[in-house]
């Protein structure tokens, strides 16, 4: 094992430049892949990086010294790469969603672990200090007993085009708006064990799905929970949008995102006044470098992560079962939403579903 891990990274676009400098913090980015040539010269000149770049994923992974790879290309791609990358022996990170269904997500797990090499998806909210306090307040206020979450925002200004507005390729409306919730609910609440879901009439043409959809969640506690998301409701920026109202036990919390700031208050049922926490950091870099950290040490000695590919598996089987209640006007789906999937895989134990 090299000093610093060899990484490629995947997708050089918006998000490309960022997450590059957060993989230098603790490994080295040595080659990117993008099948944009605009996107991986933005890359060279915004970063500064002098580093191999290709088009292709597969010339890349037989081409360059690597020891994992970082995905952070449009959905669609997630699941072609880290087979091939698994195939190739490389550790895999892949940013979420994890793929756009769960038969997809368990075929990365497969590869992955008869390779026996790590694979985590980052899901960075629940690790946001501000998000992680809600969490936390369960040794406060007790058990989580119900959540609400009204994610409505305007997306117009983010000008969705291309793989974005195809579900094929993004995985429908939950990707774009909704996977970081509901990972954040499944950190607080655990396993889901039925999902219902209802979409309303359709607003905005540029998606070949519906744009706004209300869900229902019920998890194995006991706790239920509702996530409400819009692409076309005017009032809201999505950094002022989702912000969740909790029923514990011994208390409730309300959270409010702003733009530039996040405010929590909560009291326990025995208090007399409410405990207001304003959090002016909203906490993406911590998020981003303890995923890349864990995941470096993961690899290099083994130490337990914040995250797997559990998570990121879990939650796309959320999303899909809430897609398909709305396609059947609202029917329940029970979970697991692939049972014959659920096997335990005898390849490598300490990966195993046991």
């Amino acid at each position: 094992m090299p000093d610093r891990l060899r990484f490629a990274l995947f997708g050089s676009g918006d998000f490309g430049p960022q997450f590059a400098s957060y993989i230098n913090e603790c490994a080295e980015v040595v080659a990117i892949c993008d099948p944009s040539s605009e996107a991986r010269k933005r890359f060279s000149e915004q970063t500064g990086m002098k580093v191999a770049s290709f088009s292709d994923p597969q010339t890349l992974l037989d081409s360059v010294d690597i020891d994992a790879v970082a995905i952070a290309s449009p959905n669609f791609t997630h699941h072609p790469i880290a087979v091939a990358a698994a195939r190739a022996g490389k550790h895999v990170y892949c940013e979420k969603a994890m793929a756009n269904s769960v038969p997809e997500c368990w075929e990365m797990v497969r590869e992955c672990q008869q390779a026996r090499v790590k694979l985590m998806v980052g899901h960075k909210r629940r690790l946001r200090p501000p998000w992680a306090r809600m969490i936390e307040l369960r040794e406060a206020l007790g058990k989580p007993l119900a959540i609400t979450s009204c994610a409505y925002f305007d997306a117009r200004p983010y000008d969705h085009q291309g793989w974005w507005t195809v579900r094929e390729q993004c995985g429908g409306l939950l990707p774009v708006i909704g996977v970081h919730i509901v990972d954040w609910m499944r950190a607080l609440c655990g396993d889901v064990v039925t999902v219902r879901a209802l979409a309303a009439p359709q607003v905005d043409g540029r998606y070949d799905f519906p744009d706004t959809l209300h869900v229902s969640l019920l998890f194995a506690s006991g706790a239920i929970a509702s996530l409400n998301v819009s692409l076309v409701y005017s009032l809201l920026k999505f950094r002022e949008a989702g912000g969740p109202h909790i029923v514990f036990e011994n208390g409730a919390a309300r959270f409010v995102p702003s733009m530039d700031y996040l405010d929590l208050f909560w009291q326990h049922r025995s208090d007399s006044s409410v405990t207001h926490e304003r959090f002016d950091d909203l906490g993406f870099q911590h998020a981003y470098r303890q995923e890349m950290g864990d995941f470096v040490n993961w690899v290099v000695d083994g130490t337990e992560p914040c995250l797997t590919w559990r998570e990121g598996l879990r939650c796309v089987e959320v999303m899909e079962a809430a897609h398909r209640s709305a396609e059947a006007g609202g029917a329940v789906i029970n979970l697991p939403l692939y049972p014959e999937l659920e096997r335990p895989a005898a390849s490598d134990a300490s990966e195993s579903l046991e």
